[in-house]
């Protein structure tokens, strides 16, 4: 009801508690003539960084990247069929570009990458009653591996 009261302007002094005593505040020591001022403190010149020290700090947040880039090994009848030409066939983010991809294989399998083709499945449409829906799209990479260098991936299979 305490809205109604301050609608109506009706004051209930009864339940209000007392306003307690405020205390005083610290009043400032004054400052003597004879006391030298503080200086500001002077600020450090930032560090500029030199052009090996850049791209030592991007190798090393690019460092270990491979299990972001690849997703999964594309285990199907053709990409098997594709590693008698010593092609393995990737699962891989669909923000990676080609050199990433590469870097991703050799320092993840520890063998030398010959040439990397990438293809993007878009989105597909599925309709499951009257509700409308899609399958995820995704990016595959088609590896070639240089001659003598195999992975492994498909003898398990």
């Amino acid at each position: 009801m305490a809205i109604f009261d301050r609608i109506l302007g009706k004051k209930d002094t009864a339940e209000r508690p007392a306003k307690e005593e405020k205390k005083p505040k610290a009043v400032k020591a004054e400052k003597k003539k004879d006391e030298p001022v503080k200086k500001a403190k002077t600020e450090k010149p930032k560090k500029t960084r030199t052009k090996t020290e850049k791209v030592a700090k991007a190798a090393k947040r690019e460092e270990n990247i491979a299990h972001r880039i690849l997703v999964e090994p594309f285990i199907t009848e053709k990409s098997t069929s594709l590693g008698e030409f010593n092609k393995y066939v990737f699962r891989v983010d669909q923000k990676a570009g080609k050199r990433q991809i590469k870097e991703a294989i050799q320092d993840y399998y520890g063998v030398r990458v010959a040439s990397v083709h990438t293809i993007k499945i878009h989105p597909k449409k599925r309709i499951h009653g009257r509700t409308i829906g899609y399958k995820k799209g995704y990016k595959k990479a088609i590896v070639t591996l240089v001659a003598g260098d195999t992975i492994g991936i498909n003898e398990s299979v």
